[in-house]
C-alpha cells in the first residue's frame, strides 16, 4: 500500500513540475500504469443517508442530486510569481483522492480529522489506511478536473468543473505545514462541465480545508517559470445525477 502511493504521488509531482497546466487532450490520453488495486466500489454498501456535510454558507445541493462519494483529496496548491514585488497568482492544484465514502457516513468525527493528518505526512500520501479514488488536477487556470476513471481505481467518473461559489474557511481552520502556514483555502462548491464528461457526477463540494494558501508577497519566493506548491488536504464531496441533471 506504501509503495502505491508514492508511486501515484510521484505521478502528481512530475505532471505538477512538467507543466503548470494541461491539455484536455492530453489528460485523457495519461498512460496507464500497471500498477493495479481493489476497485472502489460504487453504489458503496455503507449508509450514505448518515453522512452529512459539514454547515457551510455554500448554496445547498441542487434537488434531484444523491450523495455519490466522499474523498480526502491530498497535494499541493499551485502558484506563481511574475517577479518578486508581485502577489503569488494561482495557476491550479494537484492532488491524490482518497475513498472516505464509509468514514462520513459512519465515523464522521474522524472524517473531520483526515485533513490534519493528511498534512502530517508527505504531500500525496494516504491519511490512514485508504484507497485509492482518484487524481484532481488542472487542466487549464480555471477548470479543476476530478479524473475517477483509471486503471488504478475503476470507473467513478471523469469530471471537468467550475467554480460556482466559495467561501473563507472557519476561523480555527488548519492553517498548514510548519513553514507554509500561510492559512487555510476557501471551502468551494463547483458544478459540472458537459463537455468532456464520463459518469454520473454533477456537483462537488470541496469542505473542511487545512492550508494551501499562497505567501502574502513573492518576497524570496521562486520566480516564473517555477512553482510555489503550497501542501493543503481537504474532503472533497461528490453528488450525483442521472441524465438531463
Amino acid at each position: 500500500m506504501l509503495r502505491m502511493v508514492f508511486l501515484v504521488s510521484g505521478l502528481l509531482s512530475s505532471l505538477a513540475s512538467s507543466a503548470a497546466v494541461l491539455d484536455r487532450r492530453a489528460v485523457l490520453e495519461l498512460p496507464s500504469y500497471s500498477l493495479k488495486i481493489a476497485p472502489v466500489p460504487n453504489p458503496v454498501s455503507c449508509n450514505m443517508a448518515k453522512a452529512t456535510m459539514p454547515p457551510s454558507n455554500l448554496p445547498g445541493v441542487t434537488s434531484g442530486l444523491y450523495l455519490y462519494h466522499v474523498a480526502i483529496g491530498h497535494g499541493t496548491q499551485n502558484y506563481t510569481c511574475a517577479s518578486s514585488t508581485a502577489s503569488p497568482v494561482q495557476i491550479g492544484a494537484v492532488a491524490t483522492l482518497y475513498n472516505a465514502t464509509c468514514i462520513a457516513a459512519e465515523y464522521p468525527s474522524q472524517l473531520q480529522s483526515l485533513p490534519t493528518q493528511a498534512l502530517s505526512l508527505p504531500s500525496g500520501a494516504a491519511p490512514i489506511n485508504l484507497l485509492i479514488s482518484g487524481v484532481h488536477y488542472f487542466v487549464d487556470t480555471t477548470t479543476p478536473t476530478f479524473n475517477m476513471d483509471t486503471i488504478l481505481t475503476g470507473s467513478l467518473g471523469f469530471t471537468f468543473a467550475k467554480k460556482l461559489s466559495n467561501v473563507t474557511a472557519p476561523a480555527g481552520s488548519n492553517p498548514g505545514v510548519p513553514g507554509q502556514a500561510y492559512g487555510a483555502v476557501p471551502w468551494l462548491k463547483l458544478e459540472h462541465e458537459t463537455t468532456g464528461e464520463l459518469g454520473p457526477i454533477r456537483e462537488v463540494y470541496r469542505l473542511n480545508t487545512a492550508g494551501g494558501q499562497p505567501p502574502s508577497s513573492c518576497t524570496d519566493q521562486v520566480l516564473a517559470p517555477e512553482m510555489i506548491q503550497v501542501q493543503y488536504a481537504a474532503e472533497y464531496w461528490f453528488w450525483a445525477g442521472g441524465p438531463g441533471t
